[in-house]
């Protein structure tokens, strides 16, 4: 499977359902791997889920999760995509989920923090955060799909 069916079957364009990456990786348009970006983003559930129950050695600080703009996908929202793409529907759409995506995961470590390890694990299973991260996947899909077709 390529690269671009993968994004397609993301977005719903292509019927089988999109469980495993495909073996080519070469999903890099204009400095950011859009492949990796999404695979981050999504190992970020596992990493808050072991968080929460003790058994990371990770230290989360909430005041570095809750920034958008510290991840390799934020870094290059605020540089380079910001200034190719930036004029892009899809791309500001993308811009926004994803600060909201960060803020989100602070909560749930600022919550699991707090002692509160049912509640983090309530807003990481069902709250914003789920509908955040979804839509992060979604729009770079989306974007990866458009940019690749207008190469």
């Amino acid at each position: 499977m390529s690269a671009l069916n993968w994004f397609k079957r993301i977005l719903g364009q292509q019927s089988e359902v999109a469980a495993q990456p495909p073996v080519e990786t070469s999903a890099e348009l204009a400095g950011l791997n859009f492949m990796t970006a999404i695979e981050a983003h999504i190992k970020w559930k596992g990493r808050l889920e072991s968080y929460i129950d003790g058994t990371s050695d990770e230290d989360l600080k909430v005041e570095v999760i809750c920034r958008d703009d510290q991840c390799p996908l934020g870094k290059w929202i605020y540089g380079t995509g910001g200034e190719r793409f930036g004029t892009i529907e899809t791309f500001g759409e993308m811009k926004g989920q994803h600060a909201l995506f960060h803020q989100c995961a602070g909560r749930v470590v600022e919550t699991a923090q707090a002692g509160k390890k049912d509640e983090a694990r309530r807003l990481l299973q069902y709250g914003d955060y789920v509908r955040a991260s979804e839509q992060v996947k979604r729009l770079l899909a989306k974007l990866y799909v458009r940019l690749n077709a207008a190469s």
